[in-house]
């Protein structure tokens, strides 16, 4: 299936959760995905009827490793023990729908990246390498769909 990319903003808003710091290959053993997961059945306890997108922000604080913030936009004080937050200035997108089928994630942001370039956005870093927004009852990239956004200006 080929990829659609399209525009988006995102408004002014902070996103409530908990922050994961680590290395690539903890990610890649699943350290972010177990974060996910745990904050959704979480959420689905807290908030039954609640089926609001989980929000990833992801940004590089060390060569080799990353943090990402797993949360919701808003205070949100009941999901989390220990609520920390980042709170984002109105934002423009790069974005794109990532299907199980895609296969690999970080290919479809290489190709994201190459698509923005060749439009002739720049990306924007200045906040956060990537957004990715989950909808309720996501699983993994290679079982559920995600949103994938990149920032740029």
């Amino acid at each position: 299936m080929e990829a659609v990319y399209e525009i988006a903003r995102r408004p002014a808003q902070r996103i409530t959760g908990r922050i994961w710091e680590g290395t690539f290959v903890e990610a890649a053993d699943g350290a972010v995905h177990r974060l996910i997961a745990e904050t959704q059945e979480h959420r689905r306890r807290t908030h039954p009827r609640d089926h609001s997108a989980l929000i990833g922000l992801s940004w590089n604080v060390r060569p080799e490793g990353f943090s990402y913030l797993v949360g919701y936009v808003g205070d949100d004080h009941t999901t989390f023990a220990e609520p920390e937050h980042r709170d984002l200035p109105a934002m423009l997108f790069a974005t794109t729908i990532h299907h199980p089928e895609d296969g690999d994630v970080f290919v479809q942001y290489r190709r994201m990246y190459d698509w923005i370039a060749a439009e002739g956005h720049i990306v924007d870093a200045t906040c956060l390498q990537y957004r990715e927004e989950y909808e309720a009852g996501f699983v993994s990239p290679s079982a559920s769909s995600l949103r994938l956004m990149v920032p740029i200006r």
